[in-house]
């Protein structure tokens, strides 16, 4: 039997297997405490990453590394691992990906002047 379901029936589905733990620490508040401590680990983006995608990208996966190492740490045993990275993955690009390439493309921009 095939079921038919409409794209906000496959968000809440999919959102259900993310664990409550998770769902509520993931707010804005604090993963941005997280994106700003990876965004320190990269001081020279310029020289580290190719182009204003690598580095979101980068920035976001430590910081998501970091705060599912603080928040559940045993969740890279877990079968539905990969749901919640996706899911977590997609809220930060949502919220701080339009900020990390402008962060990146202003600090290449104003290196390239400077040289």
């Amino acid at each position: 039997m095939k079921y038919i379901l409409t794209e906000s029936q496959y968000t809440f589905l999919k959102e259900s297997i993310i664990p409550l733990s998770i769902r509520r620490r993931a707010n804005e508040e604090t993963l941005e405490k997280y994106i700003t401590m990876s965004e320190a680990q990269y001081p020279s983006p310029c020289d580290d990453f190719g182009d204003e995608f690598e580095y979101a990208h980068n920035v976001i996966e430590d910081a998501l590394d970091e705060f599912i190492g603080d928040v559940e740490n045993n969740l890279y045993d877990e079968d539905y691992y990969s749901d919640v990275m996706d899911y977590l993955r997609d809220l930060c690009k949502n919220l701080f990906g339009d900020y990390l390439m402008v962060i990146y493309n202003e600090t290449c921009i104003d290196k390239e002047l400077d040289e």
